[in-house]
């Protein structure tokens, strides 16, 4: 009975669209994504394969990144720029090839995929935050916010990056592959930003990132609130002075309804 009244408390902000509707969205859909959900501005295509329900929770669990505002106009910003850039997010079944080609106009303001596992909890979580995160920092962020912006090293997230990475706090080791690409700021920036945001969100144990004898994990050694704010003020003030004014901490409880 929880479970269904939080789906139907938030459902009004998510609307659904599949290959055999009648609609005038149904003219969007592909072969390769025949499904979608809306939230709050971003389009989550589906893939063949992904279960609705899967579908309509991921929707679900961005719409709990949105349930408070600290600052409506931030908050508009971010959500017009989402609807303007056709910002999307591709969801797949674990196993399968992450391609497949959006249809128009949606096209390049994408990362990567939340890929639907056959176990739930805490790895499932995981898997959907993370990804939502990596669509809301290097892409709409980035989109909105020259503070975001990878490719200039002296913005705010980049400086940020660096604060963490000289204090030996965030290794960058495992990347060193893309060095020279065209991908490496985007990538080493883009898991900082959710490094950051889930230790400022408390969520490592939920998402199941901490590891024995830490608060967080190898690639990033702190997971509490007051940790970041003792140790990574930069960091601290980019949340403050962004990511806290236009997203919620999604409730815990309810994210964990969503994928038991």
């Amino acid at each position: 009975m929880k479970r269904l009244f939080l789906i139907l408390s938030v459902v009004f902000c998510i609307s659904c669209a599949s290959s055999d509707s009648n609609d005038e969205n149904s003219e969007i859909l592909t072969n390769d994504f025949p499904n979608y959900v809306d939230s709050n501005d971003l389009r989550i295509f589906a893939r063949k394969g992904v279960s609705n329900i899967f579908l309509t929770n991921v929707g679900l669990a961005y719409n709990e990144m949105f349930t408070q505002i600290a600052d409506q106009t931030m908050r508009n910003e971010y959500l017009l720029t989402s609807k303007n850039k056709y910002v999307f997010q591709r969801v797949g079944v674990d196993g399968m090839s992450a391609d497949g080609t959006p249809p128009k106009p949606y096209a390049d303001n994408a990362t990567d995929y939340i890929w639907e596992l056959k176990s739930g909890a805490a790895e499932q979580i995981g898997e959907v935050i993370e990804h939502l995160l990596h669509t809301v920092t290097a892409v709409v962020m980035y989109l909105t916010y020259s503070d975001w912006d990878y490719k200039n090293t002296s913005s705010q997230l980049y400086l940020a990056m660096r604060e963490a990475v000289d204090k030996g706090i965030y290794d960058i080791s495992s990347y060193d592959n893309l060095k020279g690409s065209n991908d490496y700021n985007r990538i080493i920036t883009q898991e900082y930003a959710y490094w950051l945001i889930l230790a400022e969100w408390d969520y490592y144990v939920v998402t199941s990132k901490k590891e024995s004898g830490m608060t967080g994990n190898g690639e990033f050694t702190i997971g509490t609130p007051s940790e970041v704010e003792s140790n990574l003020p930069l960091g601290h003030k980019l949340y403050k002075d962004y990511i806290e004014k236009i997203l919620s901490v999604p409730e815990k409880d309810k994210i964990k309804l969503l994928f038991p």
